[in-house]
């Protein structure tokens, strides 16, 4: 998000430290909620634990699908207070995850409601269906116990001279319980309680020349004597009962429990926005500070398929959106 986001970001600046919060996170919220359900998906495809100190690693990718209503939003609705747009007709704008097409332009109004500048909102990026990529190892710790891990150190990477970095992990434990009790142990069938926390986090420089965003009327000029960042951080948590069937090569499984994400975006420095002559028009420090939650009641179903020494599985998944999630794992049960 950090990487297609900055000069979207940075642009919304001309409205001002309110409206250019309230833009940026109906612009940005479809892909930070989809981040979250993604960073949920495939912590299991059994509710079955290995034997003790048996292990498995696994390799999936989950395909979080936005719903159409959320593609675009209404920036009627947004109670916005310096902005409007500019054709009254023309007020449905696209999110992140909406058509790449201009968004409408919207006006800038001062305290005495003369317009001091405009701009279009951002475009959409045509895709509506985020990826999210995930490894992961599992490892029978104790009877009838997994423990599940993901870990990717923190990797810098150059963006156009701006340096970026992300780094992500997370623990869960899943615990088949039915094999305590003796009246449920005999079921032809396994259940497992499960949980899971994670955390994701990246930033990139930001870097403002003088000539960007100088519209002729207005521009936006960047104080180089501090940091300018763009951070983002996600935490997402799950917890809930696992049940699955063996037949033969095939097992099937399923889950019931509760899903919950956080994002975190801010944008840090400091930052004006001025006429062409200089007169000050707005003064910002740490302009962008925003939070996405989801707290959703959450299920999923999918099969495993068990040839030789991999698997292959697949499932579907709904928590705040619908989701598909399908990989493979190696290892000895």
């Amino acid at each position: 998000m950090t990487v297609y986001s900055q000069t979207d970001v940075i642009q919304v600046l001309k409205a001002g430290k309110k409206d250019a919060n309230v833009l940026a996170k109906a612009y940005l919220n479809p892909y930070a909620m989809a981040l979250g359900d993604g960073l949920n998906n495939g912590w299991y495809n059994s509710a079955k634990a290995h034997k003790q100190f048996g292990f498995d690693f696994s390799i999936s990718v989950s395909a979080i699908q936005v719903p159409k209503s959320e593609t675009t939003f209404d920036l009627n609705l947004l109670g916005l207070t310096n902005l409007s747009p500019e054709n009254a007709a023309n007020h449905i704008a696209p999110t992140v995850a909406g058509p790449d097409q201009v968004g409408p332009r919207v006006l800038v109004k001062d305290d005495n409601g003369n317009t001091i500048s405009s701009f279009n909102t951002p475009n959409g990026l045509g895709l509506d269906i985020v990826p999210v990529p995930m490894a992961q190892f599992g490892f029978g710790l104790l009877p009838h116990t997994d423990v599940i891990g993901r870990y990717v150190p923190e990797m810098k990477y150059d963006n156009n001279g701006d340096q970026m970095k992300i780094g992500f992990w997370g623990l869960g434990v899943k615990h088949n319980f039915k094999e305590w009790i003796p009246v449920l142990k005999s079921l032809p069938f396994d259940a497992s309680v499960f949980g899971s926390y994670s955390e994701m986090k990246a930033q990139s420089e930001i870097t403002v020349g003088p000539g960007d965003f100088n519209d002729g009327y207005v521009r936006l000029v960047a104080d180089n004597a501090t940091d300018q960042l763009l951070k983002f951080k996600t935490k997402t948590s799950k917890y809930g009962l696992v049940l699955s069937k063996k037949i033969g090569i095939l097992t099937v499984f399923g889950g019931i429990g509760h899903s919950k994400s956080e994002t975190t975006i801010n944008l840090l420095g400091k930052y004006k926005v001025e006429t062409s002559t200089g007169a000050l028009i707005f003064d910002l420090t740490d302009p962008i500070d925003l939070t996405f939650e989801s707290k959703n009641f959450c299920m999923d179903a999918g099969l495993r398929l068990k040839l030789a020494f991999f698997s292959l599985f697949g499932s579907i998944n709904k928590a705040k959106y619908t989701s598909y999630n399908a990989g493979l794992s190696l290892g000895f049960r």
